[in-house]
């Protein structure tokens, strides 16, 4: 007579749902200094936004990678680029890890440079990494419904429980159906993308482009409000940015040339230093950034020595 009782679910269903929770804590990305303060890696929606070219793939297929290794399922659904452009980062990243002096570009290995350092790469990927992860190439009429069954049916044939990847937010298309204007559409699949990984009990992480206006300036929430009710749908919001940002130049209103030219500057450092900025966590410290030194060449991020900087 009363399903939803709170008598009900302590009794029947609260010590598991407590069991589930915990093993979040022990799924890890595989940055050490993100996993200092990320508290685990939960069912729920992340989003990860960045301004174009700060490595927004690149940072996400690496942590994929990483997750893989230590034993997870993915699911990369690669909607603006092919399995051979995402297959060639993860190698190219496996030579700079090896010897960083030998390292080969994934533009090398695409135009079909086989070398020892991409053989050896190759190998040892295969041993990590094994068959854990699947790069599905999308499609400009790939939706949220495509992706739920593509799910479902992994988890049915496999027995496990994957971690979802969508690249991008502003490509997933909406409900054919309906009418919808494009921050409706945006809107609709992140409640949709929130939903999945409720159903299905699994952490789902979606790309999202941020505004150009937020180009001078550290990411914030404002950053997002073109891309939908990100900022109370996703359980966890990072943004990435270059370092750069922080210095005093930015809190200013006016020197917009000055500033161009420092983000110029900063875009052309080797590594460049990027961070990850942690705008909202539902799942442990609710703000907090971690710092990378990021090698474009070789689609590589590794942490700074910073560690990370609690905000």
């Amino acid at each position: 007579a009363k399903p939803d009782s709170t008598k009900d679910y302590i009794t029947r269903l609260l010590a598991g749902e407590i069991e589930r929770f915990k093993e979040g804590a022990s799924r890890k990305t595989g940055f050490q200094n993100l996993d200092e303060v990320a508290g685990g890696i939960y069912p729920g929606l992340y989003v990860l936004g960045a301004i174009s070219s700060l490595g927004k793939t690149t940072f996400i297929l690496q942590l994929a990678d990483q997750m893989a290794a230590a034993g997870e399922h993915i699911l990369y659904f690669s909607l603006e680029q092919s399995r051979l452009e995402m297959v060639s980062k993860s190698l190219a990243r496996g030579t700079a890890l090896m010897n960083i002096n030998h390292a080969v570009t994934s533009l090398q290995i695409r135009s079909g440079w086989v070398d020892d350092a991409v053989l050896d790469a190759k190998d040892e990927y295969l041993q990590r990494v094994g068959d854990r992860v699947s790069v599905i190439e999308g499609n400009f009429n790939c939706t949220v419904s495509f992706i739920g069954d593509y799910v479902s049916r992994y988890m049915e044939r496999n027995g496990v429980k994957p971690i979802v990847i969508i690249d991008y937010l502003q490509i997933l298309q909406g409900d054919p159906k309906q009418r919808q204007t494009t921050k409706e559409v945006v809107d609709g699949n992140v409640t949709e993308l929130k939903r999945l990984s409720r159903s299905k009990d699994i952490p789902v992480f979606v790309i999202s482009s941020l505004n150009r206006s937020n180009y001078l300036v550290p990411v914030d929430f404002e950053s997002f409000k073109e891309s939908g009710g990100i900022e109370f749908t996703a359980d966890v919001v990072w943004g990435l940015q270059l370092s750069a940002l922080n210095e005093d130049i930015f809190s200013k209103d006016s020197k917009i040339k000055e500033k161009r030219d420092r983000i110029r500057e900063a875009k052309a450092e080797n590594p460049r230093k990027v961070e990850l900025v942690c705008l909202k966590n539902r799942y442990g410290i609710s703000s907090y950034k971690a710092s990378f030194e990021y090698y474009p060449m070789y689609d590589l991020f590794r942490p700074s020595k910073d560690e990370f900087i609690p905000l």
